[in-house]
C-alpha cells in the first residue's frame, strides 16, 4: 500500500514537473515574440513614424492574441485580466503599442517569477540616510 501510494505521487510530480516546463517554454516564447514586436516598433519609431503601420498592427494584434491564450493557460486569471485590460488601451501611436507591449511582458515575468511581486516598488529615502553621511 504504501508503496503504491508512493508511485502515484511520484507520477503526479512528474507530471505537474512536465506541465511546468510546457509553461515555462510558452511564456518564454511569448516573451520573445513580444520583444521582436517591441523592436519592429522601435525602428519604426527610429525612422520619425508616429502613427502605428499596418504591418506593426497586425504583428501587435497577433501578439496579444498569443499573450491571452498563454496567460490564460496559466489559470491566473488576475494576470489575464490585466492582458485584457492591457490590450484595450489606446494603441494609436507606436509608442502607445510599446508601452503596451511592455505592460504584457510584466504580467509575463510575473507570472514566470512569482517572487518579484515580493520585491519593494521603491527604496524608502530615509534608509539611505547612513550612505549619504559618509
Amino acid at each position: 500500500m504504501l508503496i503504491e501510494a508512493a508511485t502515484v505521487e511520484v507520477h503526479a510530480a512528474r507530471h505537474r514537473h512536465r506541465r511546468d516546463i510546457q509553461e515555462r517554454g510558452r511564456l518564454r516564447r511569448l516573451i520573445e515574440r513580444v520583444d521582436q514586436v517591441i523592436e519592429a516598433c522601435e525602428e519604426t519609431h527610429l525612422q520619425g513614424i508616429k502613427e502605428v503601420p499596418d504591418d506593426l498592427r497586425s504583428m501587435s494584434a497577433r501578439v496579444f492574441t498569443v499573450a491571452r491564450r498563454s496567460v490564460r493557460l496559466t489559470g491566473d486569471q488576475a494576470a489575464f485580466d490585466a492582458v485584457v485590460e492591457i490590450e484595450a488601451r489606446r494603441q494609436l501611436k507606436i509608442t502607445e503599442v510599446m508601452d503596451c507591449l511592455w505592460a504584457v511582458q510584466e504580467v509575463v515575468f510575473d507570472l514566470m517569477l512569482p517572487w518579484r511581486a515580493e520585491l519593494p516598488e521603491d527604496v524608502d529615502p530615509s534608509e539611505l540616510s547612513t550612505f549619504s553621511a559618509a
